[in-house]
């Protein structure tokens, strides 16, 4: 193996998590429950990190976690696009919503 750094990748595959910390308080009978590993094995692992560290444009690392939830061509694209360069894409599907659903530019 080189000494290239590996950047690590999270992904939700449904909703959100918050967590809340109180000061002192404790309860002696919660359960610890272990993370669910969308991945399972370490070459699933392996194989997402290698294709998100090696070409993170190409969207084949999105497709090796299992989901019912899939990004849009358009979403796509946006996260391909330099941040810097995003800004008219935004304001492109922004006029396309109110367009669309006929809201006011005061409401949005």
């Amino acid at each position: 193996t080189d000494n290239k750094a590996i950047v690590w990748y999270q992904r939700r595959v449904r909703g959100f998590r918050a967590v809340l910390v109180f000061k002192d308080v404790t309860d002696s009978d919660i359960e610890f429950l272990a993370p669910h590993d969308p991945l399972g094995t370490e070459e699933k692992k392996r194989e997402l990190l290698e294709n998100f560290n090696g070409d993170w444009k190409n969207p084949a690392w999105r497709d090796i976690v299992p989901t019912d939830m899939r990004y849009s061509e358009y979403q796509l694209d946006y996260f391909n696009t330099p941040p810097a360069e995003r800004a008219p894409k935004l304001a492109a599907f922004i006029s396309q919503y109110r367009e669309r659903e006929g809201v006011d530019k005061k409401n949005i």
